[in-house]
């Protein structure tokens, strides 16, 4: 396994949590998801014939499916401190509701003041070049430097940074991580902030539409993060906290902490 850490800064994050509707809310930090999401994006850029076909949304799943065999394990560290807030949106739907003599849609959407972060990406270098070709690795750091865009719209991205492959140095099983972590991977031994990021997609299990899978249950994850009231404002500061890790059930691998320059997370046994 190898590492890259890309420094990322925005002027705004919007990323709507997994199940909301009307009220968006939106996570405080970047979901493990969207990251790998952005880096699937630039990355397609290399690979454009994989997208040759009449069935384009398949391609896309299968495409983001081969991208997170290469890239099992992702997180982000906060770096300055984050304000939460909210906007209404209106925005025009001009291909959804042709029929309507005004296609506008309104609603309350989250967004967070969140200056800068450094997302890590755990990157298992032989399915990588397996799945990719041998310069994979090269291709996975140029793309890491094209992103330009993490969550919803309006979240435009610059990267200043991106190290890498760097390779990981192994903690223990117990110890304090500065990363968001999900709860399938450890448990936490203090307090921190929780947050549902991603969600499980499953079949119905009655109705018409058995064989459509549909977003069902959200993931719990544990945030670098404490809340602090300032006057009218919460204000949420980076802060590490401690886990104890436990068997990663879907990868069915143990898992332990490593670090990275300095970043300290949970990913399974890259031995």
């Amino acid at each position: 396994m190898k590492a890259f850490i890309a420094t990322i800064y925005f002027p705004i994050l919007s990323l709507k949590q997994p199940l909301a509707f009307q009220v968006a809310d939106t996570n405080l930090l970047p979901s493990p998801s969207s990251l790998r999401g952005a880096l699937a994006k630039s990355l397609a850029y290399f690979y454009q014939n994989f997208f040759n076909g009449s069935d384009f949304q398949s391609l896309i799943e299968k495409w983001l499916r081969k991208i997170e065999s290469v890239v099992p394990y992702v997180t982000a560290k906060p770096e300055t401190m984050i304000i939460k807030g909210t906007v209404i949106l209106s925005r025009l739907r001009t291909l959804e509701q042709r029929g309507r003599a005004e296609p506008r849609d309104a609603m309350r959407r989250g967004i967070t003041f969140l200056q800068k972060i450094k997302a890590c990406y755990i990157v298992d270098e032989k399915q990588a070049k397996k799945e990719l070709g041998e310069d994979a690795l090269e291709k996975i750091k140029h793309s890491l430097w094209n992103m330009d865009r993490v969550g919803d719209t309006e979240s435009l991205i610059s990267v200043s940074e991106v190290l890498g492959p760097l390779s990981l140095k192994l903690l223990g099983t117990e110890g304090d991580v500065n990363t968001v972590t999900n709860y399938d991977l450890a448990g936490t031994l203090d307090g921190p902030l929780i947050d549902n990021m991603d969600f499980i997609m499953t079949y119905e299990a009655t109705g018409k539409n058995k064989d459509v899978k549909k977003p069902k249950y959200s993931r719990t994850h544990f945030l670098p993060l404490f809340a602090e009231k300032i006057g009218k404002f919460v204000i949420y500061k980076p802060k590490e906290y401690r886990v104890r890790t436990k068997r990663d059930v879907i990868r069915k691998t143990k898992t332990y902490i490593y670090q990275i320059e300095d970043i300290k997370l949970v990913a399974g046994d890259i031995s």
